[in-house]
C-alpha cells in the first residue's frame, strides 16, 4: 500500500528533521525541491508549512487527500478558512512560538522609552551629553493587553514582575492570572481612558481589520504609549500617523503594518515618536525548534485518535 505524503514546505537542517522523523513512518516524506510533474500531489495528506500557490492547488483538487494544514505562522488570515471548513481540513497555527520573543520586544519598546535608551541613542550619533531629567519608569503604569491569548498571558506574566497594573481584553471578559482585571471586547472604550499603555495583540478578522481607528484612539487618553505586535491591518494607518503627529500618543512601537514592507514614501517614517520594526517581534533562533516541538505533538496525536492536541485554530473564530 502506498503511504501518504507529508510535504514539508520550509527547509529543515538534519537536526530540525530528528525532531520529527520517528513519527513519520506512516508517511512518505517530500519537500517542495522534490516534486516533479510525476508527483501524485492528491496523496499529500499532511503538510507542515504552506505556499499559497501550491497549497491552493490541493484545495482545487476533488480527489486532494489533504486533512492536517499546520502553519508555521500564528496568524492564519491568509488562509480561506470558509473553504477549510467546508473540506473538513485541520489547521493548526505556531500559537506557542511566540510568547518569549514578543514579550521581550515589548519590554524593549517600553523600556527604550520610559528610560530614554532611544533618544541616548540618538545623542550619541550627535556626541551631545544631554541628561533628559524627566525619565519615567514602567512600574506603577496601567497597561491594556488587547488579546489575552498564549503571547498576551505570557506578556502579562513577565510585566507584573516589572510592577505595572496589568488589565486585559478578551471576547467574554473570562478572567486569567497576572491580570488584575479582564474586560469583554464590547467595554473596551470604557476602558482606554484609564490606561497609560496599550498593547495590541488581536489576531486578525473581519472584526479586528480598522480596531483601531480615529474614534477608537479618541477615547485613549492624552500621552498615551501605543504599541502593535499584532496585524498591521488592526491599525488604521492615517488615525495612527494623526494621533502621533498632534502626540496624543506619546510614542508609538509598531512591528506590523497595513502594508509590508512599508513603502518609503510612508509618512509614518517621519514621525520621531514612533518606532518602527519591521515584522521582527516574533522572530527567534528557536522558532524552527518550538514549532516543530508543537507538530510532533500534533502528529502523535493525530497518528492516535486522528485529532490535534494543541494550537488547533477554530475555523469558525479566525484564529
Amino acid at each position: 500500500m502506498t503511504k501518504p505524503l507529508l510535504l514539508i514546505f520550509p527547509k529543515l537542517t538534519a537536526e530540525e528533521l530528528a525532531l520529527i522523523e520517528p513519527l513519520t513512518t506512516n508517511y512518505q516524506l517530500i519537500t517542495t525541491e522534490a516534486i516533479t510533474a510525476e508527483t501524485p500531489l492528491d496523496q499529500i495528506e499532511i503538510t507542515l508549512g504552506w505556499q499559497s500557490e501550491l497549497g491552493n492547488q490541493l484545495l482545487d483538487s476533488p480527489t486532494s487527500q489533504l486533512k492536517w494544514i499546520q502553519a508555521y505562522s500564528a496568524g492564519v488570515d491568509y488562509f480561506d478558512l470558509k473553504r477549510l471548513q467546508e473540506k473538513n481540513i485541520l489547521l493548526s497555527n505556531a500559537s506557542g512560538v511566540h510568547g518569549i520573543p514578543i514579550t521581550e520586544s515589548v519590554i524593549g519598546m517600553l523600556l527604550g522609552y520610559y528610560r530614554g535608551l532611544f533618544t541616548a541613542t540618538l545623542d550619541q550619533q550627535q556626541r551631545a551629553w544631554n541628561k533628559h531629567p524627566n525619565l519615567s519608569e514602567i512600574a506603577n503604569k496601567k497597561v491594556l493587553i488587547v488579546g489575552t491569548g498564549e503571547i498576551g498571558r505570557k506578556l502579562a506574566q513577565v510585566l507584573s514582575v516589572f510592577e505595572l497594573e496589568v488589565y486585559g481584553i478578551n471576547r467574554s471578559g473570562y478572567s486569567l492570572p497576572n491580570f488584575l482585571e479582564t474586560y469583554p471586547q464590547d467595554e473596551i472604550n470604557d476602558v482606554l481612558p484609564l490606561m497609560d499603555i496599550v498593547i495590541n495583540i488581536l489576531p486578525l478578522t473581519s472584526q479586528t481589520t480598522h480596531f483601531y481607528d480615529a474614534e477608537r484612539f479618541a477615547y485613549m487618553k492624552d500621552g498615551v504609549v501605543f504599541i502593535n505586535v499584532g496585524r498591521g491591518p488592526s491599525v488604521d494607518s492615517k488615525a495612527l500617523y494623526d494621533n502621533c503627529l498632534s502626540e496624543k500618543i506619546a510614542f508609538a512601537g509598531i512591528d506590523v503594518f497595513e502594508e509590508e514592507p512599508l513603502p518609503q514614501t510612508s509618512p509614518l517614517w517621519e514621525l520621531p515618536n514612533l518606532l518602527i520594526t519591521p515584522h521582527i517581534s516574533g522572530n527567534t533562533l528557536q522558532y524552527n525548534q518550538r514549532l516543530l516541538t508543537i507538530f510532533a505533538n500534533n502528529l502523535t496525536s493525530y497518528n492516535q485518535v486522528g485529532q490535534l492536541s494543541q494550537s488547533i485554530v477554530a475555523l469558525d473564530l479566525g484564529y
